[in-house]
């Protein structure tokens, strides 16, 4: 027999963390959630690091902390996903892009797809080109959030990627913001 609470609250009626803003998020369970996450990305880099010097190369690819911009993105998608960005089963790869690519690439992806170069695929779907659908269908509620943080910081989101690739984003990304890739 199924219980008689509501899923996102236990036996007592008290709410189980797991539920999804109805509308205005409570400041402190944001926060609890962000620092859960920072938590948890600084030990996975750390340890990452801590493998890499195990095996002589002892060059980390980013800061074990997250940086502001990153804190920012997580922040956002806190506001949106609550506790359920790392209780859902589910959202676990949106965390494991951001402890190993970054929160930048995060959003790059999910807003830009692939850049051209690294779709080297024939006919099919690269898989980067399916790793961006999974990431983009994993987080449709946060598209705007995300939108949103690349108008604020375009010289963050679209410039870094303008450095590595220079023709992606395409030059119009601020119009194309909005769109599905």
């Amino acid at each position: 027999m199924a219980p008689a609470f509501p899923p996102d609250h236990d036996e007592h009626h008290r709410p189980n963390g797991s539920e999804r803003w109805a509308a205005e998020a409570p400041a402190g369970a944001i926060a609890r959630v962000v620092l859960h996450l920072d938590e948890a990305i600084t030990l996975r880099r750390r340890a990452a690091v801590a493998r890499l010097t195990a095996q002589g190369d002892a060059v980390p690819l980013r800061p074990s902390k997250p940086s502001r911009v990153e804190l920012a993105v997580i922040i956002a998608l806190a506001e949106i996903y609550g506790a359920a960005l790392y209780q859902d089963v589910r959202l676990v790869p949106v965390i494991d892009f951001i402890t190993d690519e970054g929160a930048v690439a995060l959003v790059q992806r999910v807003l830009y797809g692939t850049p051209p170069v690294h779709d080297d695929s024939d006919d099919s779907p690269s898989v980067r080109a399916e790793d961006n659908a999974r990431l983009s269908d994993l987080l449709p509620e946060a598209r705007a959030a995300l939108e949103f943080l690349c108008a604020t910081r375009p010289d963050v989101f679209v410039a870094s990627r303008r450095d590595a690739h220079p023709a992606w984003p395409p030059a119009n990304a601020a119009a194309t913001v909005g769109r599905r890739p």
